[in-house]
C-alpha cells in the first residue's frame, strides 16, 4: 500500500468524491495534450488512482441496507 492509499483511508466520502472529480478533470486535461509516451503513462497512473478512489467510495456504501435509487 503506497502513501496515497493510506491517506485515502482518512478521507470522508465527500472528500473522496471531490478528489475523484479532480482526478477525472486532470485525466481529461491530459487527453487534450499532444500524444506522447509520458502523457500515456500519466493517464494510466491517474486512471489507476481514480479507480482506487472510486473503489473506496463503493466499499464505504456497500454496508447500506438498501440499494441507492438512480
Amino acid at each position: 500500500m503506497n502513501e496515497d492509499s493510506k491517506n485515502l483511508d482518512d478521507l470522508t466520502v465527500s472528500e473522496l468524491s471531490k478528489l475523484a472529480e479532480k482526478i477525472h478533470e486532470e485525466i481529461m486535461d491530459l487527453y487534450d495534450k499532444e500524444d506522447s509516451d509520458e502523457i500515456f503513462e500519466l493517464i494510466e497512473e491517474k486512471t489507476r488512482y481514480f479507480n482506487e478512489v472510486k473503489s473506496i467510495i463503493r466499499d464505504l456504501h456497500s454496508d447500506e441496507r438498501y440499494p441507492r435509487g438512480g
